[in-house]
């Protein structure tokens, strides 16, 4: 509001008494302009006197007019303003107290902290050092490079089979290890049977007779039908050949697959590092005494693909119709003097032929290492590769001679890096055209010998017929049968020609037989030899 300054005459008000109080500068007084400071959350008294407070009003300067000063404060607001000032001076000073409080705790919790920290340092060492040791223990990668562990086919085929898994090797060389990746691979479906576990002291034959009792009916136990476990892992030294030979007997009587397998850790032969790792406290010599036999059994009887126990069954079956089939017909019986002297005798092929043993296709005979090239083949990388894998066989003819019956297997190209070169060529001191014949030409599963025959026979009689058949001879076509064609190749030689191959599961594995005798019986001791039938 102007006024003129002649004409009006400003009245002075009445002054109250109130505290002295230093007038705060206008803001268009203050030159300098203080620092922006960081928002601190104010006490409710302070924002309430600040409310209370009048905002100071500024005019512009002139000549001609007088900025009216601001009203002074009467005493009841000052009061009210010292009073938040007292409040935000305490509320301070709790703010300080609180602080000593909390970094009080946080020194104690400190030392605290430091006390239980030097407490656990030598419990920490103590963990560090059997980690360290730990990791000392564990293998070299490779070492749990198996098929059956890592191939998903294989993997998947185990676990709707039975299979027996053979673990073999010196104390300390990676046994449990090796047996426990087994168990983790197959969770719920594997049961280990471990010969500590009875009592079992390898180094001690002997001593352990009760113990081998004991584990022994254990795995029995574990083999028999009705138990739920399809893979049967037995976690022992296995380093004689009579222990070999024995769950081998085992795995065929309840019809399982034997695997037969050995730790490939760093240090499964170095004897120094055996007796370091391993937990029997033997001495080196100790491991010697060991080392000799397993190194004498490293090789096994042969090598070859097993199949399946369903797929046994199978084969057996196709086999036998075919059997009872060929005695009926009249071209069988017009050439049975093939079979038997007695001409007017009829023969039953069912009870001619007698079953050997777990069907299998041989590969390579080792003989335990003394047959020609048995360690070069066991040595071959692939062979080791594939050792436990699954396979699928394809079984292309059924042939029956007067020796043997079998069947012929056709192999894939995968399955013949498993198939040694010269094991046509090995067979011809019997049959001189093998030597022409194509690779895989001997492959077989012989279902049947007759009495005196051995089973390597049944590769000598199939080569025979595929070198007539090389040679322009496609036999006598006898039959059509429901199965296949049937031709007649002289000398008794019969092969019948599928339609439809029979597919086969088998796996690649091994056999530990038992000892050969030293001598035989005179002919007034032998027992009169039971007939048997393919089943």
């Amino acid at each position: 509001m102007y006024v003129e300054r002649e004409n009006i005459q400003t009245a002075e008000p009445k002054k109250q008494p109130m505290p002295e109080r230093t007038p705060e500068p206008l803001a268009e007084n203050n030159i300098e302009t203080a620092p922006e400071k960081i928002a601190e959350p104010v006490p409710e008294a302070v924002k309430l006197s600040e409310q209370a407070a009048p905002e100071l009003v500024t005019q512009p300067e002139s000549e001609d007019v007088k900025l009216l000063e601001p009203e002074e404060k009467g005493p009841e607001e000052s009061e009210n303003q010292a009073e938040s000032g007292i409040t935000v001076k305490m509320v301070e000073a709790e703010k300080t107290v609180a602080a000593e409080t909390v970094m009080e705790k946080k020194l104690v919790e400190a030392e605290i902290e430091k006390e239980v920290g030097s407490e656990k340092q030598a419990e920490g060492d103590a963990v560090e050092q059997q980690k360290a040791e730990v990791v000392e223990q564990v293998p070299a990668p490779g070492t749990l490079s198996f098929a059956f562990l890592e191939h998903e086919q294989t993997k998947a085929t185990l676990r709707t089979s039975r299979t027996l898994i053979i673990l073999r090797g010196l104390p300390g060389s990676g046994k449990s290890l090796l047996a426990r990746a087994i168990a983790d691979s197959y969770q719920g479906l594997c049961t280990v049977c471990c010969a500590d576990d009875h009592g079992v002291k390898p180094e001690s034959p002997e001593a352990s007779a009760d113990g081998y009792k004991a584990f022994d009916d254990a795995v029995v136990a574990c083999c028999s039908v009705g138990t739920s476990a399809q893979v049967i892992v037995v976690d022992d030294t296995n380093h004689t050949h009579d222990r070999l030979a024995r769950l081998g007997e085992v795995a065929e009587q309840h019809r399982l697959v034997a695997m037969f397998l050995e730790p490939r850790t760093e240090w499964s032969r170095d004897l120094p590092q055996l007796a370091k790792r391993t937990l029997r406290g033997l001495e080196e010599s100790q491991i010697q005494a060991m080392k000799v036999p397993l190194e004498e059994t490293s090789l096994p009887l042969f090598f070859g693909w097993f199949l399946l126990p369903g797929i046994q069954d199978k084969v057996r079956c196709t086999s036998m119709d075919f059997l009872k089939t060929l005695d009926t017909l009249e071209a069988f019986k017009k050439h049975l003097p093939d079979f038997t002297v007695e001409a007017e005798k009829e023969v039953d092929l069912e009870q001619y032929f007698q079953a050997n043993g777990a069907l299998h296709c041989t590969t390579k005979f080792c003989d335990y290492g003394k047959a020609e090239g048995a360690k070069e083949y066991a040595d071959k990388p692939i062979v080791k590769e594939l050792y436990g894998s699954a396979f699928e066989l394809s079984l292309s003819a059924l042939f029956v001679t007067p020796r043997t019956v079998g069947a012929r297997v056709s192999l894939s190209e995968d399955q013949l890096t498993l198939w040694p070169a010269d094991a046509e060529k090995e067979a011809v001191p019997l049959v001189p055209a093998a030597a022409t014949l194509p690779a895989g030409s001997r492959a077989h599963i012989t279902l049947g010998c007759a009495e005196g025959v051995e089973p390597q026979q049944t590769g000598f009689d199939l080569l025979e017929i595929l070198a007539l058949q090389k040679e322009g001879q496609e036999g006598e076509l006898v039959e059509e049968m429901e199965l296949g064609s049937l031709a007649y190749y002289g000398k008794g030689r019969w092969l019948l020609s599928l339609r439809e191959p029979v597919s086969a599961q088998a796996c690649f594995s091994s056999l530990y037989g038992p000892k050969k005798a030293d001598t035989t019986k005179k002919d007034g001791d032998k027992k009169k030899k039971q007939k048997c039938t393919i089943l």
